[in-house]
This record gives structure tokens, sequence and C-alpha cells, in this order.
């Protein structure tokens, strides 16, 4: 084994073991309460990684012990072939996370990647004859699986796609976040939900209550149970486009929508 592989191991190992024992400590994966307290909508990709990953101590565990484990078969000449293969996809990921929600790491994670590199250099040929089988297609069969896989990709990206914009959005007009500017204390906002059809969901200073609404020539109503509707609730008109008056079913003052 030559001493360029040698370091590569030394220093990978100690990078991920260093990165393992900073979850269990508490280093990484802990959001300060200015931030928990923060509307989501605020908070920074940095933040929302740290919050994410660390919302579960057994996830964060988890991670913890294969950064550890793998960092640990890398320093034994012996097993560091499986270290460098386990931990190629766990940097790969770190990558991806440093760059895409601006973690700023990425220096410690690019040298664990190029250290992995080397690890794996020398073994490139035994690796790809051991996961590339030697199969013989014949023409016929490779026509006819390539067109499965074709019929897949178009069959799963049109099911995606048909939940995404016709079982899970019917776009309305009032789509959106409204506040309210009149008649509805202790209603504070609405949510007419545009990636789930029919739901409205009302917020209240001591929390939120999901409803069905429904738009129709400019009329608006709401049920009480998304889907299932069950009683009317509210019944009220588009004022103009950034503005809607709902009045209560059972009587009482209207409440007034304004559009943020």
């Amino acid at each position: 084994m030559s001493r360029g592989v040698r370091v590569a191991r030394w220093m990978a190992g100690v990078i991920m073991i260093a990165y393992g024992f900073a979850k269990l400590t508490g280093s990484q994966f802990t959001v300060l309460d200015s931030e928990l307290t923060r509307p989501m909508g605020e908070v920074s990709g940095f933040w929302l990684t740290w919050y994410y990953f660390g919302f579960s101590s057994v996830y964060r565990t988890i991670i913890a012990l294969v950064e550890i484990g793998g960092g640990l078969l890398l320093i034994w000449p012996r097993t560091s072939l499986i270290g460098a293969l386990v931990l190629l996809p766990v940097v790969g990921n770190i990558i991806l996370t440093d760059i895409l929600f601006l973690v700023g790491a990425l220096p410690a994670s690019v040298t664990v990647l190029i250290c992995l590199m080397i690890i794996l250099r020398p073994h490139a040929q035994r690796l790809a004859d051991a996961v590339l089988l030697d199969i013989k297609s014949s023409r016929r069969g490779v026509t006819l699986r390539a067109a499965a896989v074709v019929a897949v990709l178009v069959g799963a990206w049109g099911l995606g796609y048909w939940f995404a914009n016709y079982n899970n959005r019917e776009p309305t007009p009032i789509d959106g976040v409204w506040t309210v500017e009149d008649g509805g204390a202790p209603l504070e906002q609405v949510f007419f939900e545009y990636n789930r059809a029919y739901m409205a969901v009302f917020r209240f200073a001591d929390g939120d209550a999901v409803h069905h609404f429904e738009v129709d020539s400019g009329r608006v109503r709401v049920w009480a149970d998304w889907m299932e509707k069950g009683r009317l609730i509210y019944e009220g008109e588009i004022v103009d486009p950034g503005r809607i008056e709902l009045r209560p079913s059972g009587g009482g003052s209207p409440v007034v929508l304004v559009k943020e």
C-alpha cells in the first residue's frame, strides 16, 4: 500500500470520526432558540438543514455511528476498502448539502471525497468486475428492455404529474395567504392552500383548524371538514382580487380577509 493511500486513509478516517462525534456531543444539528421561533419561510438553508437532521435523536445517532464506524474501517488497512465504499455515498450527500443549503463545510467534505477516491483507485477494476455482470443479451432483448425502461419512465412521470396537478391541486383565484382585517377575532389568518385541493387552514392564536372550501363564480363557501365537508360554517364572496368577505352560517359579524 503506497504512502499516499496511507495518508488518505488516516486523513479521511480522522475527519469522519470527528464528524461523527460532533453529532453525538451536540456540536452539530443543534438549533438556536432564536431560530426555532422564526417562521419557517424566513429560516435559512443552514438552520433548516440543522433542524431537519437534528429533529430525530435516533436518526442523528445512526448518522454519527456510520461516520465513526466508516472512519475506523478506513484506518485499518484490511477494512479500508469497505470503509471507503460505506462512506462514499455519505460524503456525497454531505457535499450536496453543503453546496445546496449553504452549510459552509465544503472544504472538509471535498477533502474526504478526494481521499476516498485515492483509496478506491487501486481497486477500480476489481470493483467494476464485481458490480458489472457479464451477461450477454440479444439485440431483440436489448430493444425490448429499452422500450420497457422508457415506458416505466414515462409512466412514473405521468403518475407524478397527475398527482401534483389533478389530485393534489385544484387552483382557485383565492389560493394564498389572507389576513383577517375585521370581524374574525380570535381568527388571525386564513390559508387557502394551492398544494392541497379544497383545503383551507384557519389560524387562531391557539392553533389551526383545517376546513374544506370551494369557489364558484366569485362565491366562497367553507365547510367544517376537509374533503368530507360536513356542516357549512362560512359563505361569502370575493369583493375584489385582494379582498374576501365571509359570513358565519350561524349568524354573526362578517369576517373580512385581505390578501398578503
